[in-house]
């Protein structure tokens, strides 16, 4: 007997479904950038899963896809900023209460070095919510923090996009060459470029009829 799926996991399909369905259609590039806005409010599928497929599924449109979302998270760390950015003296008193005398110096010290670091922040997978609020709350301008996330998540679309480009054709050259690291790095590797190839073939059995997902047992 088979258990039903829950609602998470039928929604789920029911997104990937249409992922691989129009992935290949160029306004799917700005609608799902649209989506990804939310993605800083809301733990939904991470923007990151979104540029891979359309990276791999729109391969031509690579650069347009890595802009726009980059754009889209910044539009999001800025929304969600200057949300945060309204309880700026709230967080000066409370700061206050649980460092006494040392609270204004650490904000201080995070102003001068947000927007910095929230470039690093940003280079990581997902949306860097909480340091976006704890920087609004500490006082760095929505601006900058709009600025600094676009330019990490530029950084880590675009090494996901020439990943995806270069990355297949050197994996076969480096089998069984190197020491212990090169070889775990050469075993991810080969796993990133399997998925890719994964997705392209899902997306062509969609497009076929092809395709039926597994059920669960």
């Amino acid at each position: 007997m088979h258990a039903s799926p829950s609602f998470f996991q039928r929604l789920f399909q029911r997104v990937e479904t249409s992922l691989l369905r129009h992935g290949s259609e160029p306004k799917t590039i700005f609608l799902l950038a649209v989506l990804s806005v939310l993605d800083g409010f809301l733990p939904m599928l991470p923007a990151e899963m979104f540029v891979l497929a359309l990276c791999v599924l729109q391969p031509q449109k690579g650069k347009v896809t890595v802009v726009v979302f980059a754009l889209a998270s910044a539009l999001s760390a800025f929304l969600l900023a200057l949300g945060m950015g309204t309880l700026t003296e709230s967080a000066e008193s409370l700061s206050q209460k649980l460092m006494g005398s040392q609270g204004p110096e650490l904000l201080a010290a995070m102003r001068d070095w947000g927007p910095v670091s929230m470039v690093f922040f940003s280079v990581f997978p997902d949306s860097p919510r909480s340091a976006i609020a704890l920087f609004a709350l500490s006082g760095v301008s929505p601006e900058s923090i709009c600025a600094m996330v676009f330019i990490g998540k530029l950084m880590l679309y675009t090494a996901l996009l020439l990943l995806i480009h270069h990355l297949p054709s050197r994996v076969g050259r480096w089998r069984g060459v190197g020491p212990f690291w090169v070889s775990w790095l050469q075993r991810r590797a080969s796993r990133f470029v399997a998925y890719c190839r994964r997705i392209r073939r899902r997306a062509r059995c969609l497009n076929q009829g092809t395709w039926t997902f597994p059920r669960n047992s």
